[in-house]
């Protein structure tokens, strides 16, 4: 049967309200629920009504004007100066149009999604001198200095000047000292100053309403002695006007929440300095083998850096701060029911991070050799990187100007000391490898910390306290790591054969408590580890004239 839109089976015309265009959907017709087969609509008009497509007409558009001239400009003892002089200018054009389904977020799951639309300009004056100081000279084989600045100019935010400045000296010709400063500018993209704000329903977990085993199942009472939420966490909903030991819904602390995001016309633009020095040196002594080492040293701070924060973010920085202080609490509204306080919306539009700083030591070794074992030649390759994490935080300040402050130094996805060992050994058309991959030891923040007198008071989660656990904690912490992997590969004229074990010892990812470090069944993810155990892999590979490979 064919349906009139907006009628039904008795052709009486549906609710005025019903949207333009709408199909009724027989759910009842027979073809729904067929045998042994899949079920379908009963016409192609409900079937295309139910079931569409979501789409996007986005066309981002870029004209870009440049010129560029470079030289030497005067001679030195040394050498020449070299310079270099240009000027650029860029038209970035978005338009991003959704379909109607798109727009009024007609698919369940979906919000809707208005696009984007915007254009903006940025010009931009730069030039570079290279300056050699020193060359030939006694304990000063090479002096150089770099020197380039640049003006940008965006249409919206104005004009910043950026500068950097470099020196290479090279004391003798194996021993390369050498450093860098300098600054950058970048205005907000198209992206996060005109997305149209677009709203949507996601599943958040709210730490402020009483969890399940805290409820008793009969009166559904508080019952404070099974409550294992941190101190910290409790203090924190009541400092934002949630009284978690009243705040419930029967023990179900995930539903479903509007977010709103969309660009931001009041960001600052992103700016930065940076410092690196370090030096690299290369063994002069023999010929027998290869040998470099490198150690470089940097510190980078970001300002005003754009960031687009998740809810579960929002929510976690807000009521699991240890310090008690953020910036993300006003982007929470809640409903006024001190019983159901439900958070009725959370905004995760772009926001600016006050300051960022990273500081660390990277080094590297590189070790290449020829061995030659009963006759036979085996080339050796040995490369070692590791890092050393000193300062991994963030900072950001409130409208009322107080400041959060958060240093993740030795925390998970920061750990103090990382690093990779790769062997590599090749004999003719054979290569044998073997990687380790290292991660340091990793705490909680130390402000967050389930201590031992945790149990002693038995706040902790995990330890009942006296009588029972007097000497336990909460684990949120995860000791040294090691991953190896050994490949064995042969290349041919027309085959390659590849071999080899991913975590060759089994090696387990640590075991933590869920409550204190994101994890999935008791190991943490997103940080490194491996979970998928001890696994193998063969590949093969012809290569059929001059066709291609199988």
């Amino acid at each position: 049967t064919t349906h009139t839109p907006c009628e039904n089976d008795t052709g009486e015309s549906l609710a005025s309200d019903v949207a333009p265009g709408c199909v009724p959907v027989n759910m009842y017709h027979p073809s729904l629920y067929p045998e042994n087969v899949v079920g379908r609509f009963g016409s192609s008009a409900e079937h295309d009504y139910v079931f569409d497509d979501r789409d996007f007409d986005t066309v981002y558009t870029q004209t870009l004007v440049s010129f560029y001239m470079t030289g030497n400009v005067f001679q030195l003892p040394a050498d020449w100066i070299v310079g270099g002089i240009g000027f650029e200018y860029r038209l970035d054009d978005l338009d991003s149009i959704p379909d109607h389904v798109a727009r009024d977020g007609l698919f369940f799951g979906f919000f809707a999604d208005g696009g984007a639309i915007g254009d903006k300009y940025t010009r931009e004056f730069f030039g570079e001198l290279e300056i050699p100081v020193i060359a030939g000279q006694p304990a000063a084989e090479e002096l150089v200095f770099n020197i380039s600045a640049r003006y940008t100019d965006d249409e919206f935010y104005g004009g910043a000047w950026t500068h950097s400045y470099k020196m290479a000296y090279r004391p003798i010709n194996s021993l390369l000292i050498r450093a860098t400063t300098g600054t950058s500018y970048r205005a907000p993209n198209l992206r996060e100053l005109f997305i149209v704000p677009q709203t949507g329903f996601l599943n958040v977990f709210d730490p402020c309403l009483i969890p399940a085993d805290a409820l008793d199942e009969l009166t559904g009472d508080y019952i404070p002695a099974n409550d294992d939420r941190e101190q910290h966490v409790l203090d924190n909903c009541r400092a934002n006007g949630v009284d978690p030991t009243i705040a419930n819904n029967n023990g179900f602390n995930t539903f479903s929440v509007e977010v709103g995001a969309g660009g931001a016309k009041d960001l600052n633009e992103e700016g930065s300095e940076s410092l690196s020095a370090g030096f690299a040196f290369e063994q002069p002594f023999t010929n027998a083998f290869d040998l470099s080492i490198g150690m470089n040293y940097y510190e980078i701070e970001v300002t005003d850096s754009i960031i687009e924060p998740t809810p579960g973010y929002i929510v976690y920085d807000c009521y699991y701060s240890p310090s008690g202080v953020s910036s993300f609490c006003g982007r929470i509204q809640r409903d006024s029911d001190p019983v159901q306080p439900f958070m009725d919306f959370i905004d995760r539009s772009f926001i600016n991070r006050d300051s960022e700083i990273h500081r660390g030591v990277d080094m590297n070794i590189a070790y290449e050799d020829s061995w030659t074992i009963f006759g036979r030649a085996f080339d050796v390759v040995l490369d070692l990187t590791m890092h050393r994490q000193i300062e991994a935080s963030d900072l950001f300040v409130n409208d009322q100007g107080i400041e959060d402050f958060d240093d993740d130094y030795d925390e998970w996805g920061y750990p103090e000391l990382t690093g990779e060992v790769n062997l590599r050994i090749d004999y003719g058309k054979w290569r044998f490898a073997w990687s380790t991959i290292y991660l340091g030891t990793v705490h909680q923040d130390p402000d967050g910390l389930d201590d031992w007198e945790d149990a002693i008071n038995g706040a902790s989660d995990t330890c009942l306290g006296p009588p029972d656990d007097l000497l336990c904690r909460d684990v949120g912490f995860a000791d040294e790591y090691y991953h190896h992997s050994i490949s064995v590969r042969r290349n041919g004229d027309r085959w390659r054969f590849l071999a080899g074990v991913r975590n060759l010892l089994d090696e387990a990812p640590p075991v933590v408590d869920a409550t204190e470090v994101l994890s999935t069944n008791n190991s943490p993810i997103g940080y490194g580890y491996d979970y998928l155990g001890k696994r193998y892999f063969l590949n093969v590979r012809y290569l059929i004239g001059g066709l291609g490979s199988l």
